[in-house]
């Protein structure tokens, strides 16, 4: 059901900073992710996983997800085989997702938990190539 670990979001308040901090490290830049007014993204590798910066533009949802920190981890993504059977194993266990029905980015279904449902941890499942 679960495959492996995609990535590691991280919110942070200046994503330039970011990107400048994760390159120093010498981590490779993979790809960007935009949706205009809300947020801006970089990915970055690292081995077999990825790091998402994750810069919210709009200031009551950067509140929100932000608070007053600088930056904060806020979700792991898993990619998973299939949504629908890995949300039906889960909702026995209580878990919600943050909408009924998953979004497509790119090739790609998404679905987020709600992290008070996750013992504290949201997640990001993601089934690859669903969207097609």
């Amino acid at each position: 059901m679960l495959k492996r670990i995609d990535h590691v979001g991280v919110i942070v308040d200046n994503l330039d900073e970011a990107r400048s901090f994760l390159a120093a490290m010498g981590l490779q830049h993979d790809r960007d992710l935009e949706f205009k007014g809300r947020l801006r993204a970089a990915f970055y590798t690292c081995g077999e996983t990825q790091i998402e910066v994750i810069e919210i533009d709009e200031p009551k949802e950067r509140a929100q997800r932000l608070g007053a920190d600088k930056a904060r981890v806020e979700h792991i993504a898993i990619e998973v085989d299939s949504l629908s059977q890995t949300l039906a194993a889960l909702s026995g266990l209580g878990v919600k997702t943050t909408t009924a029905d998953p979004m497509a980015i790119g090739a790609n279904l998404n679905l987020w938990t709600q992290a008070d449902t996750c013992d504290g941890v949201q997640y990001q499942l993601i089934e690859k190539g669903a969207a097609r």
